[in-house]
């Protein structure tokens, strides 16, 4: 017996099935092929701004222009280190006590610049301050001086309280407080142009006068003399000069940076490439005996005595995140106390316990 024919609607239905199929067939083809061209879209919308490594900045810098005569170079980072929006604890290291003043980058905006503060052991990390950037602390410990983007150089209590504005200059940086308090140094680019000079001026932010063409300065422990960067006669490197004013004497002509001086003013720690990575050195506070102490890979900047001159603070690229470390004066027994530390100063600003005695 034959079977009766498909009416026209049965037809159609077949048809539709058909053709519903072969669309889905060709819609996961075509997702699957997105996917692997161009991820998940869901990743897109998961990642935050500070998620991808950026370009790391080899020495930190003001908000200016460093000294017109000075060599300027871009050198590309051996490593980048990913950015963490939140300064991490590492381990407790002990026999370290006082405050450590340090500032955070989480973008190039003035509102992506904050200081926080933390036990030197690495522990009790708090923000006190934002747009701020280039702490240092005052003696006593109960004042902290910082740049603030972009107005001018303020001071705070040393928890970030009562802020005030003492110098409404865009074109400073690189504050150091004096060691008997009396005196801030700073850079300065007098309208942003021309040379980058060092000047002083008092913590209430009057009787600014200069003192020497350079930048980065550092007090010597008596406060007689400052040493800096500075270039003369294409010699670029670690200058020091009256902290009156006068001749700056060349005390490495190497092209290194941002020096600081040893709390019994033997020793100075310093900056500079090799082999195009920025690594640490010391050196006699006359210039010689000079000899690199950090090494390897990573990048290692940023150096600070402890008050007491048993270790040495700096930011360190090891391990692939900015972090925080500390080292004995010898440069031996190296710790990580915090990661996640992409800063902006100059260095990391520490205050000792014996400081306040």
């Amino acid at each position: 017996m034959s079977q009766p024919e498909p009416t026209n609607q049965s037809r159609w239905l077949v048809i539709g099935a058909l053709g519903c199929a072969v669309f889905c067939v060709l819609l996961i083809v075509v997702a699957g092929g997105a996917y692997f061209l161009f991820g998940s879209p869901f990743d897109f919308f998961s990642q935050s701004p500070d998620s991808t490594p950026r370009s790391v900045f080899v020495a930190p810098t003001s908000s200016f222009a460093p000294v017109p005569s000075a060599t300027t170079r871009t050198v590309p980072a051996p490593i980048q280190p990913a950015i963490s929006p939140t300064p991490t604890p590492t381990r407790v290291a002990a026999a370290s006590t006082g405050k450590i003043a340090f500032s955070v980058a989480r973008g190039d905006r003035p509102e992506d610049k904050y200081v926080f503060i933390m036990n030197a052991d690495g522990t009790g990390v708090k923000q006190i301050l934002d747009r701020a950037s280039e702490p240092t602390f005052s003696p006593d410990g109960s004042k902290i001086a910082y740049y603030h983007w972009t107005d001018g150089i303020y001071i705070a209590n040393a928890d970030g309280a009562n802020q005030k504005k003492i110098l409404g200059d865009t074109f400073v940086g690189f504050i150091e407080w004096s060691h008997k308090g009396d005196l801030l140094a700073i850079s300065a680019q007098p309208g942003g142009q021309g040379n980058i000079v060092i000047e002083v001026i008092t913590p209430e932010g009057a009787n600014r006068r200069l003192i020497v063409i350079g930048e980065s300065p550092a007090w010597s422990p008596d406060d007689s003399e400052l040493i800096f960067h500075t270039c003369r006669d294409n010699r670029c490197g670690i200058y020091k000069a009256r902290a009156t004013g006068g001749d700056a004497v060349a005390l490495t002509t190497d092209d290194g940076g941002l020096p600081v001086w040893s709390p019994d003013g033997k020793q100075i720690i310093y900056q500079k490439d090799v082999d195009g990575v920025k690594q640490l050195f010391s050196m006699n506070a006359d210039g010689s005996n000079r000899k690199q102490i950090t090494f390897g890979a990573a990048i290692h900047v940023d150096a600070v005595f402890s008050s007491d001159g048993r270790f040495i603070f700096y930011r360190a690229t090891e391990g692939g995140t900015w972090g925080i470390w500390r080292m004995n004066a010898d440069a031996t027994n190296p710790i990580k106390l915090i990661d996640n530390v992409r800063g902006w100063n100059r260095r990391v600003i520490f205050l000792d316990a014996q400081r306040n005695e």
